[in-house]
């Protein structure tokens, strides 16, 4: 195949290594590894207690992971380190690029408000 046909392998748009939470001597999760590529889907599933939302906390950015590392393709800069991203960097993350559906959804709504201004 000639340079000018070789094909370019997509970039992950979320990049895990080494994630590990621990809360005290308890181990939430331990070592997660993974990338997502654009049109790829990953579940998380576990028993109750295994530790399936302190990991997706930690993905998202909600929660600092005790070690690892977790980088998305962001807009403005690449694959980036969420944790490395300053507090104000992070959180426009999270509201404008990062998509987060809580189990409950008192969770993650305003029940004050209308749906269209949770939406917004």
């Amino acid at each position: 195949m000639s340079a000018a046909m070789k094909l370019v392998e997509p970039a992950p748009i979320l990049r895990v290594r080494d994630l590990t939470h621990r809360f005290g001597p308890i181990v939430a999760c331990h070592k997660v590894n993974f990338d997502l590529y654009p049109g790829e889907v990953l579940g998380i599933v576990g028993e109750s207690g295994s530790g399936k939302t302190t990991c997706l906390r930690c993905i998202s950015g909600r929660l600092t992971p005790t070690s690892g590392q977790v980088e998305f393709a962001t807009k403005a800069r690449g694959l980036a380190d969420i944790f490395a991203l300053s507090e104000q960097q992070r959180r426009r993350l999270q509201r404008e690029e990062l998509g987060f559906v809580h189990q409950n959804a008192r969770d993650g709504l305003r029940m004050r408000v209308s749906a269209g201004a949770n939406i917004a």
